[in-house]
């Protein structure tokens, strides 16, 4: 019943029908044909769509922490230094890897639900990473996911998913608008980061 590399073409699959689909438009079916593999399997390994979804998000925050472990214990200031080296070297590469994948969580991150959003549990984790590595943890813990949150994430994540589209439509070079992107950003997260000790 089992194939070779079975399970990672199902999650592959399943990332690209969710990102097209949406994950609550998206059937088991679909994932199947985009698969090429009977449904019988993706059942094999997966008990439902959601827990394909909470694998794939798993998958994704562990990855996250693990780039993001490196700098866990560096002063606000050097943060800030490095912001626009480590967005174009790390996690722009990182995203653009992911970016189906990104295109999901942000999906189902805004719907109204009562159950916490993707997004809120990998702002966690790297709140988690934070606190793990640094022993004297002294800044204000909701300041620092509202930072996170409002001038990392949400623009980060938008950014991987509107970079084609917007260079398409306002007709501008990707160097361009990669350098104006990382200016911006350096002038919100990363004077979050300046102005803190």
């Amino acid at each position: 019943m089992n194939q070779p590399n079975a399970r990672e073409k199902i999650l592959q699959a399943a990332i690209r029908v969710f990102a097209e689909k949406s994950y609550e438009g998206s059937r088991m079916d679909e994932i199947s044909r985009e698969a090429n593999v009977p449904k019988s399997l993706i059942y094999y390994h997966f008990k439902s769509k959601a827990e394909i979804l909470e694998v794939l998000t798993s998958r994704f925050i562990d990855e996250y922490t693990g780039i993001i472990s490196e700098n866990t214990k560096e002063t606000h200031q050097e943060k800030a230094q490095e912001l626009t080296g480590r967005m174009k070297n790390t996690y722009y590469e990182f995203g653009r890897k992911n970016a189906d994948l990104i295109r999901v969580i942000f999906i189902d991150s805004l719907k109204k639900s009562t159950e916490k959003p993707i997004l809120f549990k990998i702002l966690d984790a790297l709140i988690a990473k934070e606190t793990e590595d640094k022993a004297d943890i002294n800044y204000d813990i909701q300041e620092r996911r509202v930072a996170e949150f409002f001038t990392s994430f949400i623009p980060s994540y938008a950014y991987i998913c509107y970079a084609e589209p917007w260079m398409k439509y306002y007709n501008i070079e990707k160097e361009q608008f990669d350098g104006l992107f990382l200016k911006v950003y350096e002038e919100t997260h990363g004077n979050y980061h300046k102005n803190h000790k």
